[in-house]
């Protein structure tokens, strides 16, 4: 039975570019470069670290503004309060410059909204508090763009405000709050990284500050370094391309976390059972999900405490904590997810919009719904939306990969539903009261199955080109190496190989769960998949798409193949 996603191969370079001979690259690398955009010497330089990539921070326009401001509420004595976002990239970027300003003796202190009871963003009961505690600046960070009304509200207060945020200003720059804000991804700004995370304009935040004190040169660069650990997580977190400038600090950053790792951090990959040097794959995939648990399924505050406390005993109490959390949110999440598919089997495998509403009396945890969508969007390559039942009516979350679709744009169409709303072409969040959902149901899923009628929703595998097993050497990986770190916009490469015949078939791990097949010399392992192609056999002809790397032990390396998808071809 063929594969139920559909292989998409780049298109092939017809032959090589005689510019980038001086960097003697296999043909195939120039290929994995050309897919992600690169073409240049210079870019491609950059991209392999044999250039820095370069930046003035006078290209933020009230950048130095900001850092005026900061300086004057530190000379005063003045509270300054850093106001977060709840996910992995929000406490990043509030520690890095918490822990900044508390080296540089400002009086601090840190407000991380609840995301059931405040949501995201400021909000004015938050307002309030910080102003009781006598605070007379605010600084968001990964937050703060789309709160206007909130900004003006703080002023009212007493309060200045600086907004340090990543996301899309909206369209309208009377709708943009009145204060100092630092953010890239604005229109007027030239900074040219457009895509750093929010833990990165926080980062930029500390440098020009950092820059601007008193401190020696080796000591100022001693504390722009010491934060690279968590602009790396954040980062990789947040999902944001690994390109540019967020590729040298995700480089830099896994560096330092490796030679001078925080207590928080140690006693997070013991529980996540990380051995050795910690690389993008573990942070993307079990440090960045037990952060963010904290903010999904309790409160933020216990991931900052994780990330900046100096008490062995206290970060193993977190890391456990939110062990046991994580756990629970993998499961809840399978449930949900389960749920769902047996739904869609019944209810609308033909709808091209996915809409999945919780049932009113066992409501979803508002923290994974997101993840949920996520999940389903994956299996089924179709946009999803999934709703459950707060506190004060129904919030939404919603996921989609289908190309020339953009989740935001639909809701856009939908607004007068919505309470509030944002997001992007491929996630969107909302909220809505539960007299409203009937009707926005109704409107979305027309709206929807216009806009998709066209479109291919197949779920799709994008192939980096075609390599023959035969043509594999130990060059080709070492050069796929260097390539690292993989993630949004980088991901690690694929390549297809058709017609490739099994040499032998064996299973491997404790439940003889994964499967190995030989082509040749080089054994190809399919993590979990034995079950699945149970009936394959030597002699049988097979497409195949797999990773390239090197597994290294005991001062041996060896090439090693991950089958990521198989196609039998009959005989």
């Amino acid at each position: 039975m063929a594969s139920p996603r559909q292989w998409q191969v780049a298109p092939s370079l017809k032959k090589s570019n005689s510019e980038l001979a001086e960097l003697n690259l296999p043909f195939i690398i120039e290929q994995i470069l050309h897919n992600r955009g690169l073409d240049k010497v210079a870019e491609i330089r950059q991209f392999l670290g044999l250039e820095s990539f370069s930046a003035d921070l006078k290209d933020f326009s009230q950048l130095s503004l900001a850092v005026e401001v900061i300086v004057k509420h530190i000379k005063a004595g003045n509270l300054i309060v850093v106001y977060g976002d709840y996910d992995a990239d929000g406490v990043t970027a509030s520690t890095i410059l918490l822990e900044t300003l508390a080296i540089l003796k400002a009086k601090t202190r840190i407000w991380l909204p609840d995301r059931v009871t405040e949501g995201y963003g400021l909000n004015t009961g938050a307002i309030d508090e910080i102003a009781q505690w006598g605070a007379k600046l605010i600084i968001t960070v990964d937050t703060g763009i789309r709160n206007k009304q909130e900004v003006a509200y703080a002023q009212k207060k007493g309060l200045e405000v600086i907004v340090t945020d990543h996301h899309r200003e909206s369209p309208d720059p009377a709708e943009w709050p009145d204060c100092l804000i630092i953010n890239p991804t604005m229109t007027r700004e030239h900074y040219p990284c457009k895509f750093l995370a929010g833990v990165g304009v926080a980062y930029k935040l500390v440098q020009a500050i950092v820059e601007r004190s008193t401190l020696s040169d080796n000591q100022k660069k001693t504390l722009e370094r010491r934060c690279l650990d968590l602009v790396a997580l954040g980062t990789i977190a947040d999902c944001v391309p690994l390109l540019m400038e967020n590729r040298q600090l995700v480089k830099e950053g896994v560096e330092i976390m490796n030679t001078r790792r925080r207590i928080g951090l140690e006693e997070l990959a013991r529980v996540a059972q990380i051995s050795g040097d910690i690389n993008e794959w573990n942070i993307s995939w079990q440090l960045a999900p037990r952060i963010n648990v904290a903010g999904r399924l309790d409160h933020a505050n216990s991931a900052y405490r994780l990330l900046t406390t100096k008490d062995q005993a206290e970060a193993a109490q977190i890391a456990d904590d939110l062990n046991q959390k994580n756990n629970e949110r993998q499961q809840k999440t399978q449930e949900i997810v389960d749920f769902c598919l047996s739904e869609l089997l019944e209810l609308q495998a033909d709808d091209s919009l996915l809409i999945f509403v919780s049932p009113r009396q066992d409501p979803w945890p508002e923290g994974i719904i997101g993840l949920v969508a996520g999940r389903l969007t994956e299996r089924t390559g179709k946009p999803v939306i999934v709703i459950t039942k707060g506190e004060q009516g129904y919030k939404g979350s919603g996921r989609s990969n289908v190309e020339n679709f953009s989740l935001i744009a639909l809701l856009e169409e939908v607004a007068s539903d919505l309470d509030r709303y944002g997001g992007h072409a491929g996630a969107c969040g909302f909220n809505l009261k539960v007299r409203q959902l009937p009707n926005f149901l109704t409107n979305i899923k027309k709206l929807a199955a216009k806009k998709l009628a066209n479109l291919d929703l197949r779920p799709k595998l994008f192939i980096d080109g075609v390599l023959p097993i035969k043509d594999i050497d130990m060059n080709i990986a070492e050069w796929i190496e260097k390539l690292a770190p993989f993630g949004q916009a980088n991901p690690e490469p694929k390549f297809v190989a058709h017609h490739e015949v099994i040499d032998d078939v064996s299973t491997a791990g404790l439940s003889q769960q994964h499967l190995k097949l030989r082509f040749g010399n080089y054994w190809a392992l399919a993590f979990g998949q034995a079950e699945d192609y149970s009936d394959l056999r030597p002699g049988q002809l097979v497409d195949l798409v797999y990773n390239l790397g090197i597994n290294r032990y005991n001062n041996h390396a060896e090439l090693q193949l991950k089958i990521i998808d198989l196609r039998r071809i009959n005989n």
